[in-house]
């Protein structure tokens, strides 16, 4: 079960972090009346996937919208301190992405107002600027060129962090985004099925929390980061548990709902 586990797992991590360019290749007859080309090396970042293509295969599977598991858009007001506001922002950067993917154009514009909100008060002035605002708000009945342009914004706003010494937001910003994604997915599993491909893609997260977390750990600000690693800590245990299952047995009811529980508990404290 756990050579079984990994390998799906490692599968999915590959996937999702070698298809940016697949996905963008594949939606490049959308008109963008603004495309702007993009110098973003998603090779040389900390490969955490874009919520984008976690997305793209919930639509894929039939998974739902479900737009009211979404945070709140008058939420914005409550992030007074960085750390909240870095976090949050991974989170409406999440569901800004859930939106274009789905194909919710107003919500998109919506969505991308409050990200922006939190990015200019981080300092973020690359991925969610004017640029990518005009470009959203010339294209915004256009979902593919949505899709793209969020896509872009993404990872634009990634390197910028990174570039500008403020790589200390970044962690933050990874778990708020990777922490929705998983939210949102749960939201759309009405009940459920151990073969569902959605409920299997959530118990593929295991190894992309190991991976966030062996990221935060070396982070040169893990003393700052301690109480969120001890919680995801927590969330990962869980996960473990899925190890011990027999080798027809990806994850059971009681393993899931567990790993949900945590998930959704970590998530309301983070946008409250």
């Amino acid at each position: 079960m756990k050579k079984l586990l990994l390998l799906i797992a490692s599968t999915a991590v590959m996937f999702w972090s070698c298809n940016s360019d697949a996905d963008k290749k594949a939606t490049e007859t959308a008109t963008d009346s603004t495309k702007v080309e993009s110098n973003v090396d998603k090779n040389t970042l900390y490969r955490l996937p874009s919520p984008v293509e976690f997305y793209m295969f919930m639509r894929e599977s039939k998974a739902k919208f479900a737009p009211k598991a979404m945070n709140k858009l008058e939420n914005v007001s409550k992030y007074n301190t960085v750390t909240s506001k870095a976090m949050n922002f991974g989170v409406y950067a999440s569901d800004l992405a859930y939106c274009t993917v789905y194909g919710q154009n107003q919500e998109t514009f919506l969505y991308f107002s409050k990200a922006k909100q939190l990015a200019d008060e981080l300092g973020l002035t690359e991925g969610f600027d004017e640029k990518i605002a005009n470009r959203i708000d010339k294209n915004i009945n256009n979902s593919d060129s949505l899709q793209n342009i969020t896509t872009d914004g993404y990872w634009e706003a990634v390197t910028y962090l990174e570039s500008q010494d403020k790589s200390n937001l970044l962690p933050y910003i990874l778990v708020g985004s990777w922490l929705e994604s998983v939210h949102l997915a749960i939201a759309s599993v009405q009940k459920f099925d151990a073969n569902n491909p959605v409920v299997i893609r959530i118990a593929e997260q295991q190894l992309l929390l190991e991976n966030l977390l062996d990221h935060l750990n070396s982070s040169a600000d893990v003393d700052k980061l301690k109480d969120i690693i001890s919680k995801l800590t927590d969330i990962q245990s869980s996960f473990d548990l899925l190890y011990d299952n027999t080798e027809d047995v990806m994850i059971t009811k009681e393993q899931y709902q567990e790993i949900t529980k945590k998930i959704e508990t970590l998530r309301a404290e983070i946008i409250s």
